[in-house]
């Protein structure tokens, strides 16, 4: 099963009725996966990206007899990526965030996970113990520290693990009607300064 429809499966266990855009409007631009309907009613729009394993080190053993070397984890450089072009994805439709924007990470590469989305977009290492870190703010508060502002939810959903919610705790302006829809207390979420 593909990782757009893993994701409007999960957003319809919510009561939520997932469109894909038409022909005529993809051929116009750019456009979000889906218009999300809640009661019949447009309520937000939701892209989906696939955060799919790092090949990089398997294609180099499979062409050497010898491996070595170091580079920077291209996990960060991926998200960011995506959340970049999620973003303009979003403001052709929704420049004005008049419904919330929500992006959906199908994550399939067992060595990256919900922590890793949390470093990108807070730009904190968060240890076990609580102790948190703020070593990653190159990445928050480079190219994607706009982006992040314009994205209200961020649902991770592992093939291997439980699914998180992140919710935008900057930018809150649709965050009762968020939680309401997938459960949550507004009063009670862990403020982690996106």
């Amino acid at each position: 099963m593909d990782s757009e429809q893993i994701v409007k499966d999960f957003l319809s266990a919510y009561g939520l009725k997932s469109e894909k855009f038409g022909k005529e409007e993809l051929r116009k631009g750019k456009t979000p996966d889906y218009r999300v309907y809640k009661d019949d009613r447009l309520f937000s729009y939701c892209e989906v990206k696939n955060a799919q394993q790092d090949t990089w080190l398997d294609n180099k053993l499979d062409k050497a007899e010898l491996v070595g070397g170091l580079r920077k984890d291209p996990v960060f450089n991926r998200l960011s990526a995506h959340i970049h072009k999620a973003r303009k994805q979003f403001d052709a439709v929704n420049a004005d965030e008049k419904l919330p924007n929500i992006l959906s990470f199908y994550n399939e590469d067992k060595q990256s996970g919900f922590l890793d989305l949390m470093a990108v977009t807070t730009g904190n290492f968060f240890a076990e113990g609580g102790a948190v870190f703020p070593i990653y703010k190159n990445v928050s508060e480079g190219r994607v520290k706009k982006d992040i502002e314009k994205i209200h939810l961020f649902i991770w959903l592992d093939s291997h693990k439980p699914h998180r919610f992140l919710f935008n705790t900057i930018n809150s302006k649709f965050q009762s009607e968020l939680c309401s829809i997938f459960g949550f207390d507004p009063e009670s979420l862990e403020l982690i300064h996106l």
